[in-house]
């Protein structure tokens, strides 16, 4: 397989949701793909925009579920959906959104369609929630129903 920054992503997510992100480290990356770790810099400046190409294919997977006409609540949970099928996927969203938002905000949440206020209001509330829901998992930490609230609360903010 050729080394790009597409299969570099790839290998990464599958690190990830093997590992999580304390085991995601660029040298660990470069022995997946049987490379040096020299090799990954030619595709993937440092591991900052790795975490925005992560973040980016998972925001991808949300747009194409639900694109910008959609309804903001039904986007909130698609990315819900999403950042929980991958381990510590909300941190590495929220370290993606840090970086760069307008790379890894799902189209239906952009500044475009919310505005600038709400749409980073309901990026900051749902990515932590949903790493507060990840960890509190990872902990073995029961949380009752943690999807309906982030919905309703949602709607609420949309509201303002």
């Amino acid at each position: 397989m050729a080394l790009t920054a597409e299969s570099i992503t790839t290998t990464a997510l599958d690190i990830l949701s093997r590992y999580g992100l304390g085991d995601l480290s660029m040298r660990r990356l470069a022995r997946e793909l049987e490379v040096q770790p020299s090799a990954l810099y030619w595709h993937v400046k440092d591991k900052q925009e790795l975490f925005v190409l992560l973040a980016t294919r998972m925001n991808a997977v949300v747009d194409a579920r639900c694109p910008s006409t959609s309804d903001p609540v039904a986007a909130v949970m698609a990315l819900r959906e999403i950042l929980l099928t991958y381990r510590d996927g909300a941190e590495i969203m929220l370290l993606g959104y840090s970086i760069a938002p307008e790379r890894v905000t799902p189209a239906a949440l952009s500044v475009s369609v919310l505005g600038a206020s709400a749409s980073h209001g309901i990026m900051a509330h749902v990515l932590g929630a949903v790493t507060i829901e990840q960890n509190r998992s990872a902990f073995g930490i029961a949380a009752v129903g943690p999807g309906e609230r982030l919905a309703e609360i949602t709607a609420k903010l949309l509201e303002v």
